[in-house]
């Protein structure tokens, strides 16, 4: 066991929560130069209290910290990082009303689809319930063909996806009228809504700065005892490897954050542009909001968060049930997929590698965000870009274990309020360890439990402002 301030693989110490980081040998402190750069650099305390005040800064339309930017907006699903990232201390997961919406072309009524999507949760009685009916096959060929036209008078982000971000705000009046009317029948077409859970942030310089190898090497193992469950390594278009967000559909830290700085809270950054408002196409920023300094701080910032920490036992009987749970989490087959350890990065418990989780949990397996107009006049085709390369609409990365038990709701879309329903769930190559544990006695599922939940988000020393607190 270690404990809540030690950082078990990178050969650092870290004040958590602050800003002191003792370097030691090691390649994985904060830095500010990109993961295949020469070598690390050490970060100054004032880079990383910058990068702490644009993570937790609520940015607001003309906002006066942008360079000649329109601050928030046009259109975002939060003000700030923090908002969606600050269970378990900031920089961890988000909560279920913190889920971004997915639009997706589903295909034509005459053609037998079919979706409905509920989601609540009973907050104060623990209980949440989830009901899905799909078809998600490809369309048949004899059915009618999608009209692009009308797509493209819905949400014009459909010319060249099947599947966009719907934000949940925009600064105009109008938007969330307009926003209201795109789910549901257009023509031949069906739009149909899923979700994404904000995933956690603690640790990713150590995933950032695994070696591709370390990856390849978990996607050739071989299990002769379970054949079924192979993992992949994911390939973006440009050949890298994702290795960030739910379909890995991200190569490195520095993209997973700027992205979601442009997209989610509608940011315009040097390269990168805001998230746009279908409304408008072509209308965009007049300048920066974020100039390259500051971008390099967010991003050392997020660097210098911690990995998550194993929880010390309280006494004997505690540990015994922890290490026991620990053994059944490998009889059991969990292991398989969720590896304690990915080249030098202990107690990630992941592979990092896209599994095929069955029909249960399928959902598009990419989408896009509209930043303005296409290039070249492409327009939209069914099973178009957003399948061309990335995850399968039942693929997923499998989660990084590590700080399990601050990180819930849990799977995708939140559907799991426990870490019993999120097992239960598992579907396709985790179906065989599903039903493992649903045989367990209840002994041995507490003892699973105590392990699961030894796995905790890192100790906070020198924490943020509560959500309370922020404007």
């Amino acid at each position: 066991m270690f404990s809540a301030s030690t950082v078990r693989s990178s050969g650092y110490s870290f004040l958590y929560g602050g800003l002191t980081l003792l370097l030691v040998a090691g390649a994985t402190q904060a830095k500010e130069t990109d993961t295949n750069s020469a070598g690390p650099a050490p970060v100054r305390e004032q880079t990383l209290r910058e990068g702490r005040d644009l993570f937790s800064r609520a940015w607001v339309p003309n906002d006066p910290r942008s360079h000649g930017g329109d601050g928030l907006g046009p259109v975002f699903n939060a003000r700030s990082c923090l908002a969606c990232h600050d269970q378990g201390g900031p920089g961890g997961a988000g909560p279920v009303e913190r889920n971004i919406d997915v639009a997706t072309v589903t295909g034509g009524r005459s053609q037998g689809y079919q979706f409905t999507y509920s989601f609540a949760i009973g907050f104060g009685t623990g209980q949440g319930t989830y009901r899905s009916v799909s078809n998600l096959s490809e369309p048949s060929r004899r059915g009618p063909e999608i009209d692009a036209s009308v797509l493209a008078t819905v949400h014009p982000g459909f010319r060249t996806s099947r599947s966009v971000v719907l934000h949940h705000f925009g600064t105009d009046p109008e938007y969330h009228s307009w926003r209201a009317a795109v789910p549901g029948p257009h023509g031949t077409a069906l739009i149909r809504t899923t979700q994404r859970n904000p995933t956690p942030l603690f640790g990713t310089a150590l995933l950032d700065s695994l070696p591709d190898e370390a990856i390849e090497a978990a996607a050739k193992r071989k299990f002769p005892d379970s054949t079924r469950v192979r993992g992949r390594v994911s390939r973006l278009r440009d050949g890298r490897i994702g290795r960030f967000g739910w379909k890995a559909q991200t190569a490195t830290l520095a993209e997973f954050v700027l992205s979601a700085a442009a997209t989610e809270v509608g940011l315009e950054l040097p390269g990168r542009h805001q998230a746009a408002d279908p409304r408008l196409p072509g209308v965009g920023a007049a300048g920066l909001d974020m100039n390259e300094a500051e971008c390099d701080a967010l991003v050392a910032y997020v660097r210098s968060l911690p990995e998550p920490a194993i929880r010390e036992s309280f006494d004997a009987d505690e540990a015994a049930r922890v290490k026991a749970g620990e053994a059944t989490f490998g009889s059991i087959g969990c292991a398989g997929c969720h590896l304690p350890r990915v080249g030098d990065v202990e107690g990630v418990y992941s592979d990092l590698l896209l599994h095929d989780m069955g029909l249960g949990l399928g959902d598009t397996g990419s989408y896009d965000v509209f930043v303005g107009p296409p290039a070249g006049g492409e327009e939209f085709a069914a099973g178009g870009r957003g399948r061309a390369a990335g995850a399968t609409d039942r693929e997923w990365r499998t989660p990084p274990l590590w700080g399990l038990r601050d990180s819930g709701p849990y799977l995708h879309d939140g559907r799991a309020l426990t870490i019993d329903r999120a097992i239960t769930l598992h579907g396709g190559q985790g179906a065989v360890s599903a039903r493992r544990y649903a045989q367990l006695s209840s002994r041995r599922k507490q003892q699973l439990g105590a392990f699961l939940n030894s796995l905790c988000a890192p100790a906070a020393e020198d924490e943020l402002p509560s959500q309370s607190q922020r404007p």
